[in-house]
């Protein structure tokens, strides 16, 4: 009889946990853009008729919008690329320009064989460029950090 007095009592304390609950049941939806769902359409259209044209044309217009942002950012970018490389072309006929000069001069000075115009010059045209050289390493390191 006591194993049945175990078998009630152990029945006794799990019944609450068995019982059985009553069920609940959620359901959640989740929609990401700019139109409704097609079930959410006609719930609109009931509360004010042609609010899904409304939203339609909002979305046209978005999207048209954003291409014409995208399409200036293109734009802006492009001409800022062609201006840098333009810039750097400028820069580089100038050296190459200037190069020529410098050498057109010092064989002008070779050629009247005065050597302290021809000292003097290749001497600063040594200077600019080791000038020139100490800036383009600064800037390297600038461009590091």
């Amino acid at each position: 009889m006591t194993e049945v007095r175990k078998q009630d009592e152990t029945h006794e304390v799990l019944s609450p946990l068995t019982e059985k609950l009553p069920e609940v049941m959620a359901a959640l939806t989740l929609h990401v853009g700019p139109l409704p769902p097609p079930e959410s359409v006609e719930r609109y259209e009931l509360v004010m008729s042609g609010a899904f044209d409304r939203m339609l044309t909002m979305a046209e217009q978005d999207q048209q919008n954003k291409f014409e942002r995208s399409r200036t950012v293109l734009t802006v970018y492009e001409h800022n690329v062609r201006s840098a490389w333009h810039f750097a072309q400028c820069g580089q006929v100038f050296g190459f320009v200037t190069v020529i000069i410098f050498f057109a001069i010092l064989a002008y000075a070779m050629y009247l064989g005065n050597e302290r115009m021809f000292g003097i010059i290749l001497g600063a045209g040594a200077l600019a460029g080791l000038v020139q050289l100490v800036r383009s390493f600064q800037n390297k390191g600038e461009n590091k950090r």
